[in-house]
């Protein structure tokens, strides 16, 4: 089978690879849809040493495909199975792992970095890792759940705003235009921020929202004047940028709750006034849980919330030398490999 391997320096290789075989607990799925995520970049322009240590190890996390074997004492899932898979391992005995959070084991992992991934014809994975899809959830869809539409939808999901109120987000890539299309979805007036061309005219096109370029028009003066001064009830911060994580503060309104879930430095100066005067809650936002899978499939199954329109390039797996260098050129929206 073909499968992806990063060489380090902004460069991948599709090498041969033998099929998996699945031991005790273990599956085999042959993958039918396989996404590309920001994180994927950071390891696509590590050193050649970083990538060196890694002997040949599969890239990806955001697998979708069908049960093609099963291994001794799985009996669910089943040989034919449609399933995505989350995406961070953990020693599936702790308290986190059993109340399905393995993102918050202390001995966790993550596909495509600590062991084999996604980005190849087959994947093995302990059968716990895989979730089900329904017939209703296309592969598109599965891909993005698999990550980024996940988190997106845990991160939207601690907002308390009410339906009709504005919620802003800052960062149209692929998790912030998923949580901009959950937050039109889940009724509320979404505002989306970005300065990259592409993806504001992406967020034009998929979604019936404010946009809002932040290279042009200040995201708080806009807030300001859509909502008479008063702010906005919530605001999911996607791009990790200090700028956004700043501005995060002057748009919220009374009582907003802030979710903060873009990666950047590790620290930035909070406006003590706004946090206090304001009564702001800020809560942080790392992926999501097992439950949460399960209400974001529920809530897609009986809302119109149009993440296949987020898929812009589909590729090959034997092309992931362009599928790459296409992803990290940004003019996309989701990348994907399609089998």
């Amino acid at each position: 089978m073909k499968g992806v391997v990063y060489l380090g320096e902004s460069e991948v290789e599709v090498r041969e690879f033998d099929q998996p075989q699945p031991g005790p607990g273990q599956v085999v799925i042959e993958s039918k849809m396989g996404g590309l995520c920001g994180s994927d970049l950071h390891k696509y322009h590590s050193s050649r040493e970083w990538a060196k240590e890694r002997e040949g190890m599969i890239s990806g996390h955001e697998p979708t495909g069908i049960v093609a074997e099963v291994g001794p004492g799985v009996t669910n899932p089943k040989v034919g199975d449609r399933v995505t898979v989350y995406h961070r391992t953990g020693c599936g005995h702790c308290v986190d792992c059993t109340s399905g959070r393995p993102t918050d084991c202390a001995d966790g992992g993550a596909f495509g970095r600590t062991q084999d991934g996604s980005h190849a014809d087959y994947m093995l994975a302990e059968a716990r890792y895989c979730l089900p899809l329904p017939d209703s959830i296309t592969f598109e869809v599965g891909t993005q759940l698999a990550c980024t539409a996940g988190t997106s939808f845990s991160a939207v999901s601690k907002v308390t705003a009410h339906a009709g109120e504005p919620v802003l987000v800052f960062g149209l890539g692929p998790v912030g235009m998923s949580a901009y299309l959950y937050a039109l979805g889940m009724g509320y007036d979404a505002i989306g921020v970005d300065i990259h061309p592409y993806r504001l005219d992406l967020a034009k096109r998929i979604g019936s929202g404010t946009v809002v370029d932040a290279s042009k028009d200040d995201p708080t003066e806009v807030v300001n004047e859509l909502t008479n001064g008063k702010g906005v009830r919530g605001v999911v911060e996607c791009s990790g940028s200090d700028a956004a994580r700043t501005q995060a503060g002057s748009v919220a309104g009374r009582g907003a709750t802030l979710v903060y879930v873009g990666s950047g430095k590790p620290q930035f100066p909070v406006n003590t006034g706004w946090l206090i005067g304001k009564g702001i809650t800020i809560r942080g936002n790392s992926v999501y849980s097992y439950a949460d899978y399960y209400a974001a499939v529920d809530f897609l199954q009986s809302h119109d919330v149009p993440l296949d329109g987020l898929v812009t390039h589909r590729f090959k797996v034997e092309d992931a030398v362009e599928a790459f260098n296409t992803f990290d050129a940004g003019d996309t929206g989701k990348v994907v490999f399609e089998w």
